[in-house]
């Protein structure tokens, strides 16, 4: 897989290290107290020092890694299987739920659930539609949640591009005892969870590390607020297929490996907005819109007359949408399907220019009027393209490759390679697909060509909106 995260816009680590250190840290502690602990403690010698020093380089050069989970909950252990992707960082797992299972991946940041998939999970893929996302902690809503929330954000921790300084580990790591795990004899250390803080003088974190003679993780341990420690063994003899090992759409897809476009790419990404000037596509939305909510939406974009017309369904029902550069309305949809016409009453309309229009304008909005904006009358500079686009990754669809890029539209930020706001996929010279980044994670557009009639815009409606 690649070395390069396939989340890149949501570089959360530090943001939930902070939400770890705020909650219970007295509770991180009691790993100082535990039980189990060994009277023997020592400090660290050089050796062992060093070793936990190279521990996270060499997890991030390691392949994906099958895991088994044990986390104490209300007086009992609470076990699930599941894999690792250090390079992401990116958990997969099947946790027991009530009387069943479900599956769940996690990102820094971000956790997506799915119903049990038991046959998908036992071939280590991923399924392609269905997930919800919430944020990671703030979002939970069991004790259960909360746990798992904790201990892959502490997983996460286990990983860096470079070693940490084997000096700080002697001053600040002890030794605690041999065993035996997996028929590995390791030593095992009371460290702290080894991540960057800005808070200075700020005490870290800690965790048990148990490591074997190659400096390979068996086990991790961490206090989540009971009594005993929950525990990942990371199952390195068990071999897996980890071709389908990729987060979810909803969490930004497989693995990214950011490049300059070359010279004929570099022409496409011009010509692509250019090209829809005069088009017309159909669109399927899905929008992560909060913690277990998903909007959902299908319809027209016509970029001849610049406007978009969709049905959405979300949490609250369902409604109508009509957008146009100026502004945007909704009415209440009446049925499942998009009427050929839009009612001619009963729409609620707010013009970008309004002082409040900001209050109203969410991640559907967003991603609905970067639609709009994919269209221009004049192809894009190609020098300037071939500048500041970049690569991402080459999917295989149907037998057909397809470029994700990102690019600069007027009005974005800046942006380091692989951490804009938008993808594009293109199909050709076609534009496939738009992924936004949201809060609750990754929103998409996809595009497929289609022929239709202007939409007949209400004339006092349509002056509002543009």
């Amino acid at each position: 897989m690649s070395s390069t995260t396939a989340v890149p816009w949501k570089s959360a680590l530090m943001w939930v290290m902070a939400l770890l250190i705020a909650i219970a840290v007295a509770g991180w502690f009691a790993v100082s107290c535990s039980p189990g602990r060994s009277d023997a403690e020592r400090p660290v010698n050089e050796e062992e020092a060093a070793l936990l020093a190279g521990m996270r380089e060499r997890n991030h050069g390691a392949d994906p890694v099958a895991i088994r989970i044990g986390v104490p909950l209300d007086g009992k252990t609470v076990t699930a299987d599941g894999y690792l992707d250090w390079q992401v960082p990116m958990l997969y797992a099947r946790v027991p739920d009530g009387e069943g299972h479900r599956l769940v991946q996690a990102i820094p940041g971000l956790i997506a659930t799915h119903a049990d998939d038991e046959a998908a999970f036992g071939e280590v893929r991923v399924p392609e539609d269905g997930w919800t996302t919430r944020q990671m902690l703030s979002g939970a809503t069991t004790p259960l949640e909360t746990t798992i929330d904790i201990l892959a954000s502490s997983l996460f921790t286990l990983t860096a591009a470079e070693a940490d300084d084997p000096a700080e580990l002697a001053e600040k790591a002890t030794w605690r005892e041999e065993g035996i795990i997996d028929g590995e004899p390791v030593d095992s250390f009371r460290a702290p969870i080894m991540v960057e803080t800005n808070e200075q003088g700020a005490a870290s974190p800690e965790a048990l590390y148990s490591l074997d003679g190659d400096g390979d993780l068996r086990r991790f341990q961490v206090n989540t607020g009971e009594t005993n420690l929950s525990a990942v063994d990371f199952l390195r003899d068990v071999a897996f297929d980890a071709s389908g090992l990729v987060a979810a759409d909803v969490l930004g897809g497989p693995a990214i490996a950011p490049a300059a476009v070359d010279e004929d790419l570099a022409e496409t990404v011009a010509e692509v907005r250019q090209g829809n000037w005069e088009d017309t596509a159909e669109v399927e939305l899905t929008v992560p819109t909060g913690d277990g909510q998903m909007t959902t939406g299908s319809g027209t974009i016509d970029w001849r007359t610049m406007t978009a017309y969709l049905h959405l369904t979300d949490a609250d029902g369902q409604r109508l949408f009509l957008a146009r550069p100026g502004g945007y309305a909704t009415v209440p949809a009446e049925g499942d399907d998009l009427p050929e016409t839009p009612p001619t009453e009963g729409w609620e309309a707010h013009a970008l220019a309004d002082e409040d229009a900001a209050d109203h304008f969410g991640p559907v909005e967003s991603l609905v009027f970067r639609l709009l904006e994919m269209a221009s009358e004049e192809s894009d500079d190609t020098e300037a393209i071939a500048e500041k686009a970049f690569l991402l990754r080459v999917d295989e669809v149907d037998g057909s490759t397809v470029n994700v890029v990102e690019f600069p539209v007027a009005g974005d930020a800046e942006a380091a390679p692989g951490q804009s706001a938008f993808r594009y996929h293109l199909s050709g010279d076609r534009l496939s697909e738009v992924e936004m980044m949201s809060y609750y994670g990754v929103a998409s557009a996809e595009l497929s060509d289609e022929d239709f009639p202007m939409v007949e815009i209400p004339w006092e409606l349509a002056e509002q909106i543009g």
